[in-house]
C-alpha cells in the first residue's frame, strides 16, 4: 500500500524536476528564447484569425438552439441538381413530418417603405409564414408577435430601420407605414443583430392558404428538429413525403429529391468558407514552417549543451528524461507563442469583425470572434507545434551517448545534423517568404495609393446618396433634373446633380466604339468608364471645359444623342484628330446603343494613383440614358453631412416613395469600396512581413548550426594561421547561397502568380520591376542581417578554446 503511494509522488517529483529544469535551461538562453517563440506568436497567431473567420462564416443561427434550425433543399438530380422551386401550397405535403417540431418557409425582396411624416427607406424584406417566427424562438425587442388575426396588416422592423427612421423612438408601435404600396400598422421592433433568413431588416407574414391557386413567388423552407430526430432520419423522411406528392405537380418540378441540411451550412454564395478555409491551409503552412525553424534554433541549443545533458547523465538522468525536458523546453516554448498569438489574433480578429462585417459579410449569423471553439483549434495546434519542433532536437540528443561524449572529449562535440536535404529546405522557404513578400510589397503600395482615392477632388466636400429610377422616373426625365435644381437651392450647397455613379464610386464599364476605327471582332474594343450625368454634374467635380461645352438643359430625350469626354480620353482615342464632332457607342449606355456625337472636351477629374489607373471618362445626358439606380451628389461648403436633412425633404417633396439609402460623403464611400480589398492587402502585408521574419530565422538557424558543426576544422584553420575575416567570409558566402537562388526563384513565383494578385493591388502593376527590384533587395539585405550573428562567431572562434573542446 506504502509503494503505491509512494510511486504517484516519485512521478510528480519526477515531472516537476523536468519542468524545473526546462524552465531553467530556456532562461539561461534569452536570446534564443526570445526568437523562437517570437517565431511560434508569428506561426500561432495566422492560422486563429483565420479559423475564427472560417468558425465565424459557419457558424449556426444566433437563436436558443440554433445548432437544429434546419433548411429543406429540393434538386432535381436528373437535370445536374438544379434547384426545384418549393411552392407555399408544398408545405401542406410536409406538415405532418415527425422528425420536425415545425416547419415553414419564406421569401425574401427589396422593398420601399413610405411613413407620411419620414422619408422613405429601401429595406429587406422577408415575407415569413405563420409558423416560422414561433419556431426560431425569438421575440420582439419592443411590441409584440404578428397573430393570425392581423398578419395582412401588421410588420415588424429590424433594429436598424428603428433607428434610422425613427431614432429608436419607442413611439414607434401603432404607426402606419406603406410597404411597396400596402398599408401596415408597425406592430414591432426585432432585436439587434436579428436578420433572419440572411440579412433582412423588415419581416411580413403571409397567409399559404390564401395563396393556394395563384401565381405567387417559390419559397424555401425552414424547420427545426425535433429533439430525438437526427439530420439523416428527417432527410429520409421529408424525401418519401416529398416524392408522393410528385403526381400533382407540373412537369418541371417532378423529381425532385428533398435534403434536410443545417440551416448556416453550405450557404456562401460569395464563397466566404471556401476562401477563409483556403487562408487556414496558407496559415498552416506558415506555422510548419515556423516550426521546423524552432526545432533548427532547438537543435543548434542541444548541440551547445550536450556538456550540461552530459552532467545530467553522470548524475543518473535517463535518456528518456533528457528527451521529456527537451520536449518540456519546445511545450513551454509553445505555450508562450500561443499565448502571444491569441492576444495578436484578438486584436486582428476584433479590427475585422468591426470595419467589415456590418457590411461585407453576407449572413447576420457571420460573427468573428476568438471564442471557445478558436482557442481550442489554438490549443491544439500549440500541443501539435511543441511536439513537431521538439521532437527532432530530443531524438538526436537521444541518440548521442551524452556521457560517453563527456568522458572522451570533456562534453563539446557535434551532433548529427544539417545536410544537403536542411540546405534544400531552407533554400524553399526562403523562396516562397520571398514570392510571399512581393504581395506583401504590392499590397502596401496599393494601400498606400488607395488611402486618397479621391485624388485632387475635395471628396469631403462631397455628399452622395443612392437612389432608384423606376416608375415615374424613367417615364418623366425632366423630373430628375427638377430634383437637381431643387437641391440647388438648399442652403450652403455649392453644387447638385444625378448621375449613375460618383467619381471612383459605383461608375460603369461599357465596351466602347469610336468611329472610323474598324473592329474585326467585338471583343476587340476597349473597355472605358462612362457616367449618365446632369449638367450640375460638372460644377460638383470643379470640371473645366476644355473644347466645346458642357452638356446642358437643352440635351433632353427628345434631342439628337451628345456626349462631353475628358483630356484622357482625347489621348488614349484620338490623339492626332480633332474629337469634337466624332460620334461613340457605349454598349451599357443604353438598350439601344445610341451613337452619341462629342461636343465638349473637358479637364480630368483624376481619381487615385498608381501605373493603371484609368483616368478616361466620357459623359452622356442622363435624360438620354436613364438607368435604373443614380446616385445624388451635393457639393457643401462646410459640414456637408449637415445636409441629408433636406436632401431626404427634396427627394420626399418630389416622390415620397423614393427611398434614398447609403447617405455619406464621397470620400467614406471611397473607403466603402476599397475596404475589403484594403483588409485582405493588410493580412496579405502582415503574412509577407511575417514569412520574411520566419525565413530570416531559419536562416540564422542555419548557418548557426553550421558554425557550430565546423567548430574544429575552424579551430584547426586558425591555428594554423587562417585570417579570422576569411572564415567569415565563407560564412557570408554560404548564405549568399542559399540566399541567391531563393531569391531568384522567389521573385519568378511572384512574377507567374502576379495576375491572382490583381485584386489586391488595386490600380498597381502586379508585376512591378520596381516592386520586384525592392523586394529583392531588402529579402538579401535582411538575410545577410541574420547571417551576421554566426558570421561573428565564426570569425571570432578561439583557436584554444575550439581545439581544447575537440
Amino acid at each position: 500500500m506504502s509503494d503505491t503511494r509512494r510511486a504517484p509522488r516519485a512521478n510528480w517529483r519526477q515531472a516537476t524536476l523536468v519542468l524545473r529544469l526546462a524552465f531553467n535551461s530556456l532562461a539561461r538562453s534569452r536570446s534564443t528564447t526570445a526568437l523562437a517563440v517570437g517565431i511560434l506568436a508569428l506561426g500561432l497567431a495566422a492560422p486563429t484569425v483565420f479559423f475564427s473567420l472560417l468558425v465565424g462564416s459557419i457558424r449556426p443561427l444566433p437563436v436558443p438552439e440554433g445548432d437544429r434550425v434546419v433548411r429543406i433543399d429540393v434538386v432535381q438530380p436528373s437535370s445536374g441538381g438544379r434547384p426545384v422551386a418549393v411552392m407555399p401550397l408544398d408545405m401542406g405535403e410536409l406538415d405532418d413530418v415527425q422528425s420536425l417540431e415545425a416547419l415553414g418557409g419564406f421569401r425574401t425582396s427589396p422593398a420601399i417603405m413610405v411613413d407620411p411624416d419620414v422619408a422613405a427607406t429601401r429595406v429587406s424584406l422577408a415575407e415569413l409564414s405563420p409558423e416560422v417566427l414561433p419556431l426560431l424562438r425569438v421575440s420582439p425587442q419592443l411590441g409584440r408577435m404578428v397573430t393570425s388575426d392581423d398578419s395582412d396588416r401588421t410588420v415588424l422592423i429590424g433594429h436598424d430601420v428603428w433607428l434610422e427612421m425613427y431614432a429608436g423612438d419607442a413611439d414607434v408601435l401603432g404607426r402606419v407605414v406603406t410597404v411597396e404600396g400596402t398599408p401596415r400598422t408597425v406592430i414591432g421592433v426585432m432585436p439587434q443583430g436579428f436578420g433572419f433568413p440572411f440579412k433582412q431588416n423588415a419581416w411580413v407574414v403571409f397567409d399559404p392558404d390564401e395563396e393556394a391557386g395563384t401565381e405567387v413567388a417559390p419559397v424555401e423552407l425552414v424547420g427545426r428538429l425535433a429533439q430525438a430526430a437526427s439530420m439523416d432520419g428527417a432527410t429520409a423522411e421529408v424525401g418519401v413525403r416529398w416524392s408522393r406528392s410528385d403526381e400533382g405537380r407540373a412537369i418541371e418540378r417532378t423529381g425532385g429529391v428533398a435534403t434536410v441540411r443545417p440551416y448556416t451550412g453550405g450557404r456562401g454564395e460569395g464563397g466566404e468558407a471556401v476562401a477563409f478555409l483556403g487562408l487556414v491551409l496558407v496559415a498552416l503552412s506558415l506555422l510548419l514552417i515556423a516550426c521546423a525553424n524552432v526545432a533548427n534554433l532547438l537543435l543548434v541549443r542541444a548541440t551547445e549543451r550536450v556538456h550540461a545533458l552530459g552532467i545530467q547523465s553522470a548524475l543518473g538522468a535517463s535518456r528518456f528524461q533528457i528527451g521529456a525536458q527537451l520536449l518540456t523546453e519546445a511545450l513551454l516554448l509553445a505555450l508562450a507563442g500561443g499565448l502571444i498569438g491569441v492576444v495578436l489574433a484578438q486584436g486582428a480578429v476584433g479590427t475585422i469583425q468591426t470595419r467589415l462585417a456590418e457590411e461585407h459579410f453576407g449572413y447576420f449569423w457571420m460573427r468573428m470572434a476568438v471564442d471557445g471553439p478558436v482557442l481550442l483549434f489554438t490549443s491544439l495546434l500549440m500541443l501539435a507545434t511543441s511536439l513537431v519542433s521538439g521532437t527532432l532536437p530530443a531524438v538526436r540528443v537521444m541518440s548521442v551517448d551524452v556521457r560517453g561524449v563527456l568522458q572522451r572529449n570533456g562534453g563539446r562535440a557535434g551532433m548529427p545534423g544539417g545536410g544537403r536535404w536542411s540546405r534544400v529546405f531552407v533554400t524553399t522557404q526562403l523562396a516562397l517568404s520571398c514570392a510571399a513578400l512581393v504581395a506583401a510589397g504590392l499590397t502596401a503600395r496599393s494601400m498606400a495609393s488607395t488611402r486618397d482615392l479621391g485624388g485632387d477632388l475635395p471628396t469631403d466636400e462631397i455628399l452622395i446618396a443612392q437612389m432608384g429610377l423606376v416608375g415615374g422616373w424613367r417615364s418623366d426625365p425632366q423630373r430628375i433634373q427638377g430634383l437637381a435644381d431643387e437641391l440647388r437651392r438648399l442652403p450652403n450647397v455649392r453644387g447638385a446633380a444625378v448621375a449613375s455613379g460618383a467619381p471612383g464610386f459605383m461608375e460603369s464599364w461599357g465596351s466602347i466604339e469610336v468611329d472610323g476605327v474598324v473592329y474585326e471582332r467585338p471583343e476587340d474594343r476597349e473597355r472605358l468608364l462612362w457616367g449618365a450625368v446632369t449638367p450640375g454634374f460638372f460644377d460638383v467635380v470643379d470640371a473645366e471645359v476644355r473644347a466645346g461645352r458642357f452638356l446642358g438643359p437643352q440635351d433632353a430625350a427628345e434631342s439628337a444623342p451628345v456626349a462631353v469626354v475628358n483630356e484622357s480620353f482625347v489621348a488614349r482615342f484620338s490623339p492626332d484628330r480633332d474629337v469634337l464632332g466624332r460620334s461613340i457607342r457605349i454598349d451599357a449606355a443604353d438598350d439601344s446603343a445610341l451613337w452619341h456625337t462629342i461636343v465638349g472636351v473637358i479637364s480630368d477629374v483624376r481619381m487615385g494613383s498608381g501605373e493603371r489607373i484609368r483616368h478616361d471618362r466620357a459623359y452622356l445626358p442622363l435624360a438620354q440614358s436613364t438607368p435604373n439606380s443614380a446616385i445624388v451628389l451635393l457639393r457643401g461648403s462646410r459640414d456637408v453631412t449637415s445636409l441629408a436633412p433636406g436632401l431626404r425633404s427634396s427627394v420626399a417633396a418630389v416622390d415620397p416613395e423614393t427611398a434614398l439609402s447609403g447617405i455619406r460623403t464621397l470620400a467614406d464611400g471611397h473607403a466603402f469600396m476599397t475596404r475589403v480589398p484594403r483588409a485582405m492587402g493588410a493580412l496579405a502585408f502582415g503574412g509577407g512581413v511575417a514569412g520574411l521574419l520566419v525565413a530570416a530565422a531559419g536562416l540564422y538557424g542555419l548557418l548557426t548550426f553550421r558554425v557550430r558543426q565546423r567548430r574544429r576544422e575552424l579551430g584547426v584553420r586558425l591555428a594554423l594561421g587562417a585570417d579570422g575575416r576569411r572564415l567569415a567570409r565563407e560564412t557570408v558566402v554560404f548564405a549568399l547561397q542559399q540566399l541567391v537562388p531563393a531569391v531568384a526563384i522567389g521573385l519568378t513565383l511572384a512574377w507567374i502568380a502576379g495576375p491572382l494578385l490583381s485584386v489586391l493591388v488595386l490600380g498597381m502593376n502586379p508585376r512591378s520591376p520596381a516592386t520586384l527590384t525592392a523586394v529583392g533587395i531588402t529579402f538579401l539585405a535582411v538575410g545577410l542581417m541574420a547571417a551576421a550573428i554566426p558570421t561573428a562567431r565564426a570569425a571570432a572562434t578561439d583557436p584554444a578554446d575550439a581545439l581544447r573542446a575537440e
